[in-house]
């Protein structure tokens, strides 16, 4: 949030400069073409006398070898190349005289630049990051299964990305979480050779977990949260009444096989849960697992009255199940399977559509050794304490998900021994012991560690030879280990440990200049797969050659491991990872409140669209305005759009009229600009500012009181950034970024559409109906939501879909921010100086695809911008 700067701060801000250098009689004085244009333009205000915000112009030092010197001139330079100095107010520069002066100082400037990365390359080595080091070792290990990221410290950001070298130092905290790390992971990798592959069925009513949510107390409430043995579509309340086994187990196979578990509400862990923790399973990999489910209808209830669902006193309670009664389902429902930790904790799985006659259902997962499965039926009601009714409940009947059984198959393996374990010892011979330990077999054992450790490092280190030098301190741990009297397994487990956590492993290196043949495959692995290259990348020659380089770009986007680009790239750029961040208000968003359908469904909408653009060279213009959109039926609901049932994002084309289109009015990005409670157009105008049309955005000076939206619907946030901006140094900075921001107001905090804002107070019209937690709601549509506004030069819209038209007045910036935040995210360094004229040869040979996405991507991995170090 910004805040309300003084005047001498503001002009700070504005001219972007922190501090000065004053010139001595020996300081490097400015380009004598420039002194016309400061005399002239600038000394009026930047002198001894004047000194406005803090910047002396007359006495600034040309000292470009200084560091804080050189950022000085080159945002001197933009802020007189964009026109933002001289002031309005003050006489304009013409054309000639504008262009001399920044010919004067970009010479020198780029000049110092390009010396500087002649001498100590674009980017500087960096280790990898986390995401990268679970890849890498995910393919080093041959182990697609595994998960240590989260294991280790989060990584610093810079310039938006977790991949700049400043922020990507080495600790003593991080070298132990490596070391720990890099031993669970490989002790991981050979104990999938204790255990082949077999497969075991769980049935929902032998479960015990489910098997607590069903005792006899139908006819009250808590019939909502309960669970319901059904056979077929038929309900056994001689079940529920304890007269009659929970399950026939094995004494009738055809009978256990119709028999299912029914909810009618949504897994919340306070309340109801149908998870399937009875499961063992033995050790981390990948999994084949298949479900057995349906839908149906529980009976509307007939004997309980009140007014808990906005009834009369004679009515009756429809809302409330009648588990004596089922019928069969109306309707799909979306099921989404998560993975279950021991501590509690869950990781999402898959999502599928289970339909009103019972079907099979197979997904191919990774799962962690001891983890359970976690289905819900996440459009049914999530009951919290104090709740009133049910907004899916019709008097037909309530919505339910039924569970007949799970099936699990693995650890799946395409061979034996399992591939992790060849990754480190080969088709050697092992035995396991009673702890499920493996054990290798080794009649010589040195010979082996030699011929083990070289062949390991060979493949970590991407080279064809290890020279006994490097070898030699790793044989060494795993000697030590064996006079330490560690078995075989164990001493060469210590000497692998050593090679993941050597500096040849964990950093990119390479010198300053063009990127040597591998160099470059690994450069180009990092950007698109985020780990490291194949064997077909490695072995591939002339990899700088324009049409080989090409031809591996598109098959590493072909690749499904291109996700992980999508992904990340995406988390990064456009905040994604901190979807979760911010949970809706459960009394002013009670219909988004524990929706965790609907924040899958807006995540996946971003990765889908963006990919679309990608994978198809759309222009870059979509990114503000589009014309389709990915929806599946909750989101289709969330947005206005006509919907069919199913969990399934599709692409829909949008209507002409539609505020939605783009990247910034999609429920994802509305999310993350928002914090559960309220919108800030100050938060989501920079955010579009920067992330889209790459405008740097100063930090918000210290000191200074943030702008709080007040949720009591008094008065709006418009109103109170008008205070706000009624500071003369406060406008010059929020004329930039807020106008943006105020064309999404007409968006909720979840990106829905609103022509209100909320309140809490007892201020405007009430509005009636249930949230997904069952409780009334008690918000109201308090003042009208505005979304008009004024860009800086003068031109006024009235919606999002008019300030749209203005922004792709100029696609080329669009494009411009676009190749910029690829170039920062591949090579780990932003834009310098003497960059600028290679972005704007990438962006001219783009025109013709109208800046295709695609065609932006490959131009960069053309450029020398990414060929060189």
């Amino acid at each position: 949030m910004h805040r309300l700067p003084s005047t001498a701060k503001a002009l700070l801000v504005l001219l972007g400069i922190a501090t000065q250098v004053l010139v001595t009689a020996d300081s490097p004085q400015a380009p004598s073409e420039a002194y016309g244009f400061l005399e002239n333009h600038c000394l009026d205000c930047h002198d001894d006398s004047e000194l406005k915000g803090g910047l002396n112009l007359d006495t600034l030092a040309f000292d470009l070898e200084n560091p804080e010197n050189f950022a000085q001139w080159v945002l001197v330079h933009d802020r007189a190349d964009h026109g933002e100095m001289p002031p309005k107010k003050k006489r304009r520069p013409n054309p000639e005289e504008l262009s001399s002066f920044l010919a004067a100082i970009a010479a020198p400037l780029e000049k110092t630049d390009l010396q500087r990365i002649k001498q100590n390359g674009r980017s500087k080595v960096r280790r990898l990051n986390r995401y990268e080091y679970e890849n890498t070792l995910r393919h080093l290990l041959d182990a697609p299964w595994l998960h240590v990221a989260n294991s280790l410290p989060e990584d610093g950001i810079d310039h938006l990305y977790n991949k700049v070298g400043e922020r990507l130092d080495v600790s003593h905290v991080q070298m132990s979480r490596y070391l720990d790390t890099a031993d669970y992971a490989l002790r991981a990798a050979i104990t999938a050779a204790a255990f082949p592959s077999e497969t075991k069925k769980y049935y929902a009513r032998e479960e015990p977990g489910m098997i607590r949510y069903m005792p006899f107390r139908f006819g009250n409430k808590a019939a909502t949260r309960s669970s319901t043995p059904l056979l077929d579509y038929e309900t056994q309340p001689e079940v529920i009444r304890g007269n009659q086994p929970t399950s026939v187990g094995e004494s009738n196979p055809e009978l256990r096989e119709r028999e299912a578990f029914g909810f009618v509400s949504g897994t919340y862990t306070a309340t109801t849960k149908y998870d399937f923790n009875r499961m063992q399973i033995p050790v981390n990999g990948r999994y084949k697992i298949r479900l057995k489910s349906y839908t149906y209808m529980a009976g509307p209830n007939g004997s309980s009255k009140g007014d808990d669902h906005g009834l009369t006193g004679g009515e009756q309670a429809w809302w409330r199940p009648d588990r004596n009664v089922a019928m069969p389902g109306k309707r799909s429902e979306p099921i989404t399977l998560y993975a279950l930790a021991e501590s509690g904790e869950s990781r999402w799985l898959a999502t599928y559509d289970a339909f009103p006659k019972p079907h099979v259902t197979e997904h191919e997962i990774v799962l962690k050794k001891g983890e359970g499965i976690r289905p819900d039926a996440g459009r049914l009601v999530r009951t919290r304490p104090g709740w009133k009714g049910n907004p899916n409940a019709t008097r037909e009947g309530i919505p339910g998900f039924a569970l007949n059984w799970l099936e699990v198959e693995g650890p799946l393996t395409e061979q034996w021994p399992p591939e992790s374990y060849q990754a480190l010892f080969q088709e050697m011979p092992f035995d396991v012991t009673e702890d499920s330990s493996v054990r290798v077999q080794s009649k010589e054992p040195l010979t082996d560690a030699k011929r083990l450790l070289r062949s390991f490092m060979q493949k970590t280190y991407r080279r064809d030879r290890i020279t006994k030098s490097e070898l030699a301190p790793f044989l060494a741990i795993y000697q030590k280990a064996r006079s330490f009297e560690q078995d075989f397994t164990d001493s060469m487990i210590s000497a692998y440990t050593s090679v993941l956590c050597s500096t040849d492993f964990l950093y990119l290196e390479s010198q300053a200049g063009r990127l040597e043949n591998t160099e470059l495959a690994t450069r180009l692995s990092y950007f698109l797969w985020n780990s490291s290259p194949d064997d077909a990348l490695l072995e591939t020659k002339n990899l700088s050659r324009k049409t080989t380089l090409r031809s591996q770009v598109e098959r590493l986007l072909e690749d499904p491991k291109s996700e992980r680009f999508i992904n990340a790239f995406l988390d990064y750029w456009l905040d994604l990872r901190e979807i979760n961040a911010n949970t809706p208000d459960a009394d002013l968003y009670p219909e988004y409140y524990l929706d965790d359908q609907l924040t899958e469904a807006s995540l996946f909408e971003t990765r889908l669209f963006f990919r679309d653009l990608l994978d198809n060279d759309l222009p870059v213009r979509n990114l503000i305005d589009s014309d389709f959109t990915y929806v599946n039926e909750r989101l289709a609901q969330h947005y206005g759009l006509p919907s069919s049932e199913g969990v399934k994002l599709k692409r829909v084309d949008l209507p002409s009229d539609s505020p939605r289109g783009g990247i910034f009015t999609q429920a994802s990005v509305l999310r993350v600009t928002a914090n559960g409670t309220t919108t800030s157009p100050v938060v989501r105008g920079a955010w579009v500012m920067e992330r889209l049309l790459g405008m740097e955005i100063p930090p918000p000076p210290s000191g200074l009181e943030a702008i709080e939206p007040d949720t009591r619907g008094a008065t709006t946030i418009r109103e109170q950034l008008a205070l706000h901006r009624e500071e003369p140094s406060c406008h010059a900075c929020h004329a930039k970024f807020d106008p943006p921001g105020l064309a999404l107001e007409s968006f909720d905090v979840s990106g829905g559409w609103r022509e209100w804002y909320r309140a809490t107070a007892n201020v405007g019209e009430k509005v009636d109906g249930f949230g997904k937690n069952g409780h009334r709601f008690i918000y109201r549509n308090a003042l009208p939501a505005d979304s008009t506004g004024e860009l800086e030069d003068g031109r006024t819209f009235s919606n999002v879909n008019e300030l749209k038209s203005y922004l792709l007045t100029d696609e080329k910036r669009i494009a411009r921010n676009l190749v910029h935040q690829f170039i920062v995210y591949a090579t780990g360094a932003p834009v310098s100086f003497s960059d600028r004229s290679e972005v704007e040869n990438i962006l001219d040979r783009s025109q013709n695809s109208q800046y295709g996405v695609r065609t932006l991507l490959h131009e960069v991995t053309q450029s020398d911008l990414f060929k060189i170090k």
